[in-house]
């Protein structure tokens, strides 16, 4: 079932017709013999909650944005208005919001967060090749006769390269683009650092951040409210379901639960019997090799997932096989992940399997044939959407990965909606066929979530995720 964001266009009237300057950001740039320097022009604001890495602070007609991995900040004045003396020089660079010129990505998940706040035709520029894009609408910019996105990127050298001349040409031709990218300083250059937070929650919430650039921060906040808030609503749903359930009333999927259950014993509760135990783990592209999940730090989104899912994940680093590109962290061989993962109920591939499976199940699966995840067909890769729309959207949707995630392990309920997997496709007994995103029918489409409606199980609260938010107020009344 789908969800969409947007209110009616009655609503969205309504709503801007009410709202003065003093009760919503500016959206425009002001008229600079009428700027007030003592009104606050930035009423909607953002803080972080779970983020760690970044600050917004506000000051009336300028606020300032800092990121703490690069030590770097970016005073974000209003457009119309003058910075106070000295303030420029105490930061990285200045730069006037809402964005007048777009902006240049340099990572695809940053696309689904302009997408999300109804700015794919202020996007400019991507540092990188445009054809990992996996969005159909932003892809279509990116491409044919009448491209709008700019790619900065060359293959001369045999790799992409978005540095040097690549990067000063776009520079040149652009100089009022915004630039995001994790390092780097000048030429409105901003670093953009939300892969090195820790948790899925303070990933996203750099939305917040994007959202300020245009001066969207109360849509943004909504959206991060309304995706958070689904996520702990899946999130409590699956640890009622293990703490309440029934084995004879959700189906666990694994061979050990259905044997343990013998005459006399149809109503023991699942959390008597063990948690699902999940295996995630991939085979190395260019090696005979196995990359095992890590619980630490800077690989515990997918640890986060079986958590919040009432399963353990499981997880280790004692590979005999050392990394090459990063000291300090190993994989397995095929007789070491053998051992390691047969008892898991779930098999979950973050990565593709190419190609027909009847062929490639000898050579990719072939020593897992006493896999319990194997033997009971639960077995799933990331392509249910296809493309590479894992890599690109899943910080966005981190929900709707939960609701898979949940779905999966049998800790998902859907008495009332039944939820359509979105990232994960099934590969035993019979492979689901990879999904196909399609085409861009419009480009000024509003964005629609894909998760699925949640409702609390435990009587305490009740949540309808249905359009609760307003959308397009902000975006339909700003004309670019």
């Amino acid at each position: 079932m789908k969800l969409s964001f947007a209110t009616t266009i009655f609503q969205v009237i309504a709503l801007a017709s009410s709202s003065s300057a003093a009760e919503s950001n500016t959206f425009k740039c002001l008229d600079a013999d009428e700027v007030d320097y003592s009104k606050d022009y930035f009423p909607d604001k953002i803080e972080p909650t779970y983020s760690q890495l970044w600050e917004m602070t506000y000051h009336k007609t300028y606020k300032i944005f800092k990121n703490k991995v690069t030590d770097t900040s970016y005073a974000l004045y209003q457009c119309g208005t003058e910075l106070p003396d000295g303030v420029a020089e105490q930061h990285t660079d200045t730069i006037a919001v809402p964005l007048q010129d777009g902006i240049a990505l340099s990572a695809t998940t940053q696309v689904p967060q302009l997408e999300q706040l109804g700015l794919r035709r202020q996007i400019t520029g991507y540092l990188g090749n445009p054809a990992y894009i996996s969005s159909p609408c932003v892809s279509s910019l990116a491409s044919g006769d009448d491209t709008k996105i700019t790619p900065v990127y060359d293959d001369q050298q045999g790799f992409p390269n978005t540095a040097g001349t690549p990067k000063l040409d776009f520079i040149a031709n652009n100089p009022d683009v915004m630039i995001l990218k994790a390092n780097d300083t000048g030429n409105n250059t901003v670093n953009w650092n939300a892969y090195v937070e820790n948790g899925n929650k303070a990933t996203y919430e750099w939305h917040k951040v994007m959202g300020a650039f245009f001066n969207l921060e109360k849509l943004a906040n909504e959206q991060f409210q309304e995706i958070g808030d689904r996520y702990d609503c899946v999130n409590d749903n699956a640890n009622y379901l293990l703490e309440h359930s029934t084995s004879t009333s959700r189906n666990l999927r694994t061979a050990e639960k259905e044997e343990s259950m013998v005459e006399g014993d149809s109503e023991r509760k699942l959390s008597e019997l063990q948690k699902p135990k999940v295996l995630w783990a991939t085979k190395i592209w260019n090696g005979p090799y196995w990359d095992v999940a890590r619980c630490d730090e800077e690989n515990e989104y997918y640890c986060e997932f079986a958590t919040a899912c009432a399963s353990e994940l499981l997880h280790s680093n004692d590979g005999s096989i050392e990394n090459y590109y990063t000291p300090g962290d190993y994989h397995m061989t095929t007789e070491e992940l053998k051992e390691f993962g047969k008892d898991a109920d779930v098999w979950i591939i973050p990565g593709f399997i190419y190609g027909e499976l009847s062929s490639v199940y000898s050579e990719f699966w072939g020593n897992f044939t006493d896999f319990k995840s194997v033997q009971n067909g639960q077995v799933y890769d990331v392509r249910a959407k296809g493309g590479n729309n894992w890599f690109e959207s899943r910080v966005a949707e981190f929900d709707v990965v939960l609701q898979d995630f949940c779905e999966v392990v049998g800790l998902y309920d859907d008495s009332s909606v039944q939820h359509e997997r979105q990232y994960f496709r099934k590969l035993l007994p019979v492979a689901e066929e990879p999904g196909d995103l399609g085409t861009c029918e419009d480009v000024d489409a509003q964005w629609e979530s894909v998760a699925s409606e949640c409702t609390s199980l435990n009587g305490a609260s009740s949540m309808n995720v249905i359009a609760s938010v307003v959308i397009s107020v902000i975006s339909a009344f700003y004309l670019f």
